[in-house]
């Protein structure tokens, strides 16, 4: 019998795969697992390696003559390890490992036979195949004869299109029983599987071949089919965690093909498993609701109390299975020719003008400045001249002398102009420097967009001058040269929504291994102090709420039954030669306790008539009246929210913006570490890996 690796025999591979995917049971989405932050000792590979041990045949009493014998191979091979699965933080999987059966060809010694005789039965054996299955596959003669000259003891696959291989379903295996045997073999190997799509595809990200297979003399080491590694996404920030540890075997081979022996040195041990912050039910709501609203956009919803991220969704986006085993060239024009950029992760890499929602920045830099406080009042026209321009208010009617709630409320370019040219532009670019714009928030993925904010250094430094009026007053509205990704904005209002620090956005909670030990956490932690002045917060707060609750504010369409939201529209002109626009939505929830920050931005079709109101807003309300209302009644969030006061708001142009409300929570220190959980991680990836 010659070496195969079917999945059917009692093969070395067929044993190892076995092992492999024992701890790779699937899970349905709908099983979920409240991960618990517990790290335990990890035991050593070795140790690990003890648990199971694959059966291996008794060495057989081998004619020392063997050795003899040219055509008679001893050699090591490498088996690839199962990647590790990444889950949400209910254990629900985004990426796991299934078993893919390919065809391939194992060559007999044919003692004196000519290079024709060879690649003759080749190619009959293969186009009996493409009889049986109505296929056109082939192998080049010199890829015959090369294997055949270094490699024949090994399979080779052809079941292969476009340059990539093809499995053999089910239906095709029972057409080809006849034929199998012999020299024509199932390959098995692992194939990556996302089960949920294309839902968190940007963060997972997919994987491609380490390295074609090799083609020349087998050499210690070699691997018996392709191995992968991660291209994108958490697939390859923690390709090192996922890949886990090949195995090796011994294996000898009479001069006629036949496996004498095999000798297991070491069992592939499969890769940690990476648990993310993402809430796989947030996420699919936000990618539904920007499915249904937009044709480009994103949101993210970020925790406020210790800066996990539990959506970050980019609308469009694609299919992580069509990537798998790789993705045809066709497929991939289409999908990087497509004007509307499914492949572009703009939650995190996406660069935006940030609009009104930037006014908020505005609003605690002039506060903070001591030269505008709650009760200053500044008219609001229709237009100001500054310099030798005319700046315009979004609304073509004067709105009278007005307060910093009252101009959020309004969301009013020209007070903010004021307010803006009033305090300096230090005040403005500080503030913003201080609430996370102008770097990357530091999430484990590459190409974060990293933002801009120009300040009064950069321009000396690049311009020869500092700040204008007029570079100013476009940048006291989010527009001109300052830009923000959706993560950024969501990050600015988890640091409102706290006021005293902005925690460090999260993204991974911990790395573990298959017996549930944690081999490495990710605590959670503060990004920095900010120490906001409690009434100035407090103040911007009253205007926020008066955003989505208050009579003439811009945001009314955010607002949800289950709780108060504090937010603030926001429309920007982003690419003007297309006349297309940008709509925001942004701030927290509940506004008496802030639990959840969020951020969406709508991107605008050429021409189309938008405002963070109209387009924004109500993908808020969607999502999370979606996040409430299908969340079981005893969720502790739900339980949280009915012991949260409501935000009083102050009364338009009262000038009392700035007087202390009880039901406004004033700036706090960071909270306490949480106490040590009762118990492990116990069950979880038990029930996960079906262990």
């Amino acid at each position: 019998m010659l070496f195969s690796y079917d999945l059917t025999s009692s093969s070395l591979l067929s044993r190892f795969l076995a092992v492999g995917f024992g701890m790779l049971a699937v899970l349905g989405p709908q099983v979920q697992a409240q991960v618990v932050l517990k790290a335990q000792p990890v035991v050593s590979v070795e140790d690990e390696s003890k648990k199971v041990k694959p059966a291996v045949p008794e060495k057989q009493d081998l004619s020392a003559s063997w050795a003899t014998q040219k055509e008679a191979r001893a050699m090591t091979l490498s088996v690839p390890a199962p990647r590790g699965q990444i889950v949400d933080r209910h254990g629900i999987p985004f990426a796991q490992n299934r078993a893919a059966n390919y065809l391939a060809l194992v060559m007999p010694y044919m003692d004196r036979a000519t290079d024709a005789e060879i690649t003759s039965f080749a190619r009959t054996t293969i186009d009996k195949v493409n009889a049986a299955l109505g296929k056109t596959w082939s192998l080049s003669d010199e890829r015959v004869l090369l294997h055949y000259k270094h490699r024949r003891w090994l399979p080779l696959v052809f079941s292969v299109e476009e340059g990539l291989n093809v499995e053999i379903t089910p239906d095709m295996e029972a057409k080809l029983k006849p034929l199998l045997g012999g020299s024509l073999v199932i390959q098995a190997a692992y194939l990556r599987h996302y089960p949920q799509g294309a839902t968190a595809c940007h963060i997972i990200g997919y994987t491609g071949k380490t390295r074609p297979l090799p083609t020349g003399p087998i050499v210690d080491g070699d691997p018996v089919f392709e191995e992968m590694e991660g291209r994108e996404g958490i697939e390859t920030a923690f390709d090192t965690d996922l890949k886990g540890q090949s195995g090796i075997v011994n294996v000898l081979f009479s001069p006629d093909g036949k496996r004498l022996s095999e000798d297991v040195r070491r069992a592939p041990s499969p890769g940690h498993n990476v648990v993310l912050s993402i809430d796989y039910n947030f996420q699919k709501y936000a990618e539904n609701a920007l499915k249904k609203h937009t044709t480009g956009g994103a949101m993210v919803i970020m925790d406020v109390t210790n800066g996990d991220i539990l959506a970050m969704a980019s609308n469009p986006g694609f299919d992580l299975n069509e990537f798998v085993p790789g993705i045809r060239q066709k497929r991939y024009d289409e999908l990087t020719k497509d004007p509307h950029l499914p492949l572009y992760p703009r939650s995190f890499r996406g660069e935006y003008p940030p609009a009104s929602t930037f006014k908020i920045v505005t609003a605690l830099g002039a506060l903070d400045s001591g030269k505008v406080d709650a009760k200053t009042q500044f008219d609001c026209p229709n237009a100001l001249e500054i310099g030798d321009r005319v700046f315009k208010n979004w609304n073509k009617e004067g709105e009278g002398s007005m307060n910093v709630v009252t101009a959020i409320k309004r969301s009013c370019n020209t007070w903010f102009y004021r307010a803006a040219l009033e305090s300096g532009a230090d005040y403005i670019t500080n503030m913003a420097l201080r609430l996370g714009f102008g770097e990357r928030t530091g999430i484990p993925l590459k190409a974060e967009g990293e933002g801009f904010v120009p300040t009064n250094s950069y321009l000396l430094q690049h311009r020869g001058h500092k700040m204008l009026p007029g570079d100013l007053a476009n940048i006291a509205i989010g527009q001109g040269m300052v830009l923000a990704t959706p993560l950024q904005v969501c990050q600015c209002m988890a640091g409102l929504g706290d006021g005293a620090r902005i925690p460090q956005p999260r993204l991974v909670l911990q790395v573990q291994d298959l017996s549930d030990r944690v081999v490495t956490a990710y605590e959670p932690k503060d990004r920095r102090r900010i120490d906001l002045n409690p009434e100035q917060r407090q103040t911007v707060i009253s205007g926020m709420v008066a955003v989505v609750n208050g009579g003439g504010g811009t945001g009314h369409a955010a607002a949800i039954k289950q709780a108060e939201i504090a937010g603030k529209t926001g429309t920007a002109q982003w690419r003007i030669n297309k006349d297309q626009n940008l709509a925001w939505f942004t701030g927290f929830l509940p506004a008496g306790k802030p639990m959840f920050a969020f951020a969406v931005v709508y991107e605008g079709e050429p021409g189309e008539d938008i405002s963070g109101g109209k387009k924004a807003a109500p993908i808020v309300n969607e999502v999370f009246t979606n996040i409430f209302e299908k969340a079981p009644a005893d969720d502790p969030m739900l339980l949280a929210m009915k012991e949260v006061p409501k935000a009083t708001m102050v009364e338009e142009n009262s000038g009392g913006g700035g007087e202390k409300s009880s039901d406004v929570e004033p700036a706090r220190p960071p909270p306490p570490p949480p106490p040590p959980p009762k118990k492990g991680i116990g069950g979880f990836f038990k029930r996960l890996f079906g262990r």
